[in-house]
């Protein structure tokens, strides 16, 4: 089954947590473990743990960061908005 690229991107409601399995780590929504998101298999020496780890935490900390509106609303400029012009 092909992937529907057309859809657009999908957005990850909630933090994410990663599971060890027998042969590969997991990264999961901590609200629903069992729906993977993404799998680092482990072989050949690739850096599996480290890998669903790193991903874990990067998303996780953004999630913590993210401001919980936007600063400007949708369809308005902010008052020192000048087309053209370079940002100081």
């Amino acid at each position: 089954m092909e992937p529907n690229l057309s859809a657009g991107p999908q957005e990850v409601a909630g933090r994410l947590a990663f599971r060890e399995e027998e042969t590969a780590f997991l990264v999961v929504r901590e609200a629903d473990p069992d729906d993977w998101l993404a799998r680092f298999d482990k072989d050949g020496g690739f850096p599996a743990r480290e890998w669903a780890e790193n991903m874990v935490l990067v998303f996780n900390r953004r999630l913590e960061r993210r401001p919980l509106r936007p600063s400007t609303p949708p369809g308005t400029r902010p008052s020192s908005y000048h087309p053209g012009q370079a940002s100081s």
